[in-house]
């Protein structure tokens, strides 16, 4: 039983001493009792109707005129829960299997140690079942949750039971052409396969389902409606839909005719929804544009759109109304591209514009008639007005520009600024600052980082970390923002890097620590739930006061630890282990955790055998469009597994898309944390329990 949680209990007991007796002896479980007492047989029968108890405990006289009533009484009633029956006719040995009805317990009442260990055993048991619910309901609400996620998935996917289709989501359906549900359930998956190839179809089917728990792939022709046939292979594992065992096949398409070639390319490039361009496509465009800048000459920014209050909307309207809006939102969106632009849906809820020749004020211009357009615009969808605002990011795409990651990640933290502002705002991303950090000499920073932290220009924002089994409690991972001293916010990873070279940066992991333990300490404070995951560098592993100055801040705080995990890259573990394997085991002494972060770069699985890290966090690199690299995606497979066989858990960074997020949770990540579950933000609000969690 959880600590804390009343046990109904119902005493049946003629004998009013016999009863306080039983209180008395129950009281000595230390579990809290509420406790409830009849000496009828016609009140027992009331007070059942009235509340189950937990437990019933019932005395039984063989001389009393009420043994036989009540016999029947609950012979009648079947009881799910554990009767104590006590007698005063004593069994044979300590504890026998009673004769009466009821899942019951046979004791005597000259037998306090028996009534005792009866009493324990059907608490432990109670308790256990209590559990298992649970456990069932996180269970049943995980697999609905990852059923929604499919449906949003790009991968062609359905679930079938004894070779017919019990659901099939969108993208499965664009596939094979199949425009309504109703014409899909209850067909069998034979009717996907070219004729020509139904027996050996059949005869593997058959093989898979005597080998249960397998995932196995088969290379097989597929037929869409109108005849034409297309290569795929086609990939079969165990789930469960509906609390109902069924098998999900996946279907990915190899080779096809010309006209099914040029429709697979398109849908490749866009998205299902809104007919724009998809992120990968847009990435490479991107990618492009910067690689080419010099025979492309002119002006070009990138502009990142995020809808404010989209997942309350879609909350409240659910996923088909809320579609629309998107809709919508996108045509608007595109509507204020120029011709040359590359229009994307970048995520969920996020566009991006990649726009040409335009000066920095038009593109502010532009910037600016997006939040106005968006704001004003109204869908009538099922009886709803919805409406939504947006918060908007630029960064031009200079020289200074290394990679498409490389501006992504400025326009998304100047969205970031814009939304944390409190939305429908724009923030641009200063070219300037870019400038200032490439152009500075390293042997002015240290007096440049000493400013900054003389002058506390940090601020923290927190991204929420996920459970995708359903466990309970909120996670954040602390994140650091760095402002210049002309007030733009500037992304930390360069700063940081340097800070590390000057010496600084253990003194910045100080304040972030002690802003994030304070932080903490309040939530607590609350009575909420919290975890925080707080980013070490480097020079704080050498730091071999560190372990007594976090146990002192601790305590300065009244923290408990448990609540508490630190996070090693994995790439400064390996350069310098020893270090590592002693600030863990100075975190195991004061009951902190360590996750290692960005897990995979060095494919050092023996690093394991040695620091016995609590968290393992798959790099994002790996994360990012996995459902489209098969090579990530058996990287993925042995970090999870590696994983659960040393019994820790996995959390994959900087998840995107719902594609990506279908594959995380068939293959055993236990939390997830990207721009698809919420942007970093300077509130701590995520919604655990209604969300995806």
């Amino acid at each position: 039983m959880t600590h804390g949680e009343n046990l109904h209990i119902l005493i049946f007991e003629e004998d009013a001493n016999t009863v306080e007796s039983l209180v008395n002896l129950l009281g000595e479980s230390g579990h809290p009792l509420q406790l409830a007492h009849v000496s009828e047989a016609g009140k027992l029968e009331t007070a059942l109707d009235a509340d189950v108890p937990d437990i019933l405990i019932c005395g039984a006289r063989q001389a009393s005129p009420a043994f036989e009533a009540t016999q029947s009484l609950l012979a009648g009633r079947n009881p799910d829960f554990p009767v104590i029956t006590i007698t005063d006719i004593h069994p044979e040995g300590s504890m026998l299997e009673a004769n009466l009805a009821g899942p019951a317990q046979l004791v005597a009442y000259d037998r306090p140690d028996e009534i005792r260990r009866a009493f324990s055993r059907e608490v432990e048991i109670l308790g256990l079942r209590r559990k298992l619910e649970q456990l069932g309901c996180r269970l049943y609400a995980a697999e609905q949750r990852c059923h929604a996620f499919i449906e949003q998935s790009s991968d062609a996917v359905a679930y079938l039971h004894d070779g017919m289709h019990v659901y099939a989501n969108r993208a499965y359906m664009d596939l094979f052409a199949i425009s309504t549900r109703e014409d899909i359930e209850g067909t069998p998956i034979l009717d996907m396969v070219n004729s020509d190839e139904h027996e050996h179809f059949r005869k593997f089917l058959r093989d898979y389902q005597q080998q249960q728990g397998t995932v196995q792939t088969l290379h097989i022709h597929c037929t869409r409606s109108g005849g034409e046939t297309f290569e795929s292979n086609i990939e079969f594992s165990p789930a469960a839909r509906d609390g109902e065992a069924c098998t999900q096949v996946i279907i990915r398409p190899r080779h096809s005719n010309a006209e099914l070639e040029k429709k697979l390319d398109a849908l490749s490039r866009n998205d299902i929804l809104t007919g724009l361009y998809n992120r990968q496509h847009f990435m490479r465009v991107l990618d492009d544009s910067i690689n080419n800048q010099q025979q492309e000459p002119g002006a070009r920014a990138l502009i990142y759109i995020l809808l404010d209050n989209f997942k309350s909307i879609r909350e409240n309207v659910g996923v088909a109304a809320s579609d629309l809006l998107l809709r919508d939102i996108a045509g608007l969106v595109e509507k204020h591209a120029d011709g040359r632009d590359c229009v994307a849906r970048f995520g969920e809820y996020a566009f991006a514009i990649l726009h040409y020749d335009s000066s920095k004020e038009k593109i502010q211009a532009l910037g600016e008639r997006l939040l106005h357009d968006i704001a004003a615009h109204v869908s009538g969808i099922d009886g709803h007005s919805l409406s939504t605002t947006g918060s908007i990011g630029i960064c031009a795409v200079t020289g200074h520009a290394k990679n498409a990651q490389d501006v992504l990640s400025r326009a998304d933290l100047a969205c970031e600024v814009a939304r944390s502002a409190g939305g429908n705002q724009i923030h641009t991303h200063s070219v300037a600052v870019d400038e200032h950090l490439s152009g500075e000499d390293n042997s002015h920073w240290h007096d440049i980082i000493r400013n900054t932290i003389d002058e506390n220009r940090f601020y923290l924002v927190y991204q929420p970390i996920v459970s995708l089994k359903g466990s309970s409690g909120q996670r954040y991972e602390v994140l650091l923002r760095v402002v210049d001293e002309a007030g733009h916010v500037i992304l930390p990873g360069q700063f940081l890097s340097i800070a590390e070279q000057t010496g600084l940066s253990g003194e910045i992991d100080h304040w972030i620590i002690n802003r994030a333990f304070k932080q903490l300490a309040k939530m607590r404070a609350d009575g909420k739930e919290v975890s925080f995951f707080i980013k070490l560098s480097g020079a704080s592993l050498t730091d071999s006061r560190l372990p007594e100055w976090i146990s002192m801040r601790l305590k300065h705080y009244r923290l408990v630890s448990d609540g508490i995990i630190f996070e090693i890259p994995e790439l400064v573990a390996v350069g310098d282990l020893k270090n590592s394997i002693i600030f863990v085991r100075s975190m195991e002494r004061i009951h902190c955790k360590v996750a290692l972060e960005h897990y995979g770069r060095s494919n050092q699985p023996q690093l394991l055998n040695h620091l016995p890290a609590d968290f393992l966090k798959i790099d994002g690199s790996l994360i990012n469009n996995l459902a489209a690299k098969e090579e990530n995606q058996a990287q993925v497979k042995g970090v999870v597994s590696l994983a659960h066989k040393h019994g820790k858990k996995c959390i994959a960074e900087h998840v995107e898309e719902a594609g990506d997020l279908a594959l995380l949770w068939q293959y055993g990540v236990d939390y997830i944390q990207g721009n698809f579950v919420q942007e970093p933000s300077r509130h701590l609000n995520y919604d655990f329990e209604g969300e995806i969690a």
